[in-house]
């Protein structure tokens, strides 16, 4: 990508930013019209008012994929640049042919050649990890996501995670990952599990 684009310091999060977290949307056809013009309107002003240009979902968001699948092109038609922006997903760490189908899965719902930054979703377990690195049924999904750097569709790799700070570390450790999405903010450390010195990730 651009080397000397910056990544604005508020984001555009898209976990709830959709119609609906059930699996029963699988075309735009299925997203109210009301709802999509608001996505989008809101996406717009995002980028266009406010300066944001990092937008983030998953492949496990409901129909968020899909929903900014279709802005996305409404703003490439209205003159917005793709080089502008930082545009990340997510996808968790299957079997290898469920993680293959899945990525290209969100390519297609997001209908982009390539994402900037693609993440790990949700590295918890060690079993996670090892899928990643030491898979004992078959491919390491590492490379499976180093084959889609190769073919240009992914521009960088990371994982996130709200696992205990030694597995943490120990993602960060391997050099693998060029950045990582952990909660340490305003509110304070947090793990999904509780642990560390305070509750959190802190360490």
């Amino acid at each position: 990508g651009k080397t000397d684009l910056q990544m604005s310091i508020v984001t555009l999060g898209c976990m709830r930013f959709q119609q609906t977290w059930a699996p029963s949307i699988k075309d735009l056809k299925d997203v109210k019209q009301d709802c999509q013009q608001n996505l989008y309107n809101l996406l717009k002003y995002s980028i266009e008012e406010r300066g944001i240009n990092h937008i983030e979902t998953a492949n496990m968001y409901g129909s968020s994929e899909i929903q900014l699948g279709d802005a996305f092109q409404k703003l490439f038609d209205s003159g917005t640049k793709r080089e502008d922006l930082i545009i990340q997903s997510k996808v968790n760490a299957f079997d290898p042919d469920t993680f293959r189908k899945t990525l290209d899965d969100s390519f297609s719902k997001l209908r982009l050649d390539y994402i900037d930054l693609f993440t790990f979703h949700g590295v918890n377990f060690y079993s996670q990890y090892e899928t990643i690195f030491n898979n004992p049924d078959g491919e390491n999904l590492m490379d499976i996501a180093k084959e889609y750097v190769a073919a240009g569709k992914i521009r960088h790799i990371g994982f996130s995670s709200h696992a205990q700070p030694e597995l943490i570390k120990k993602c960060i450790d391997t050099d693998a990952f060029e950045y990582a999405n952990i909660h340490l903010h305003a509110f304070g450390s947090y793990t999904a599990s509780g642990g560390g010195a305070c509750g959190g990730n802190l360490d």
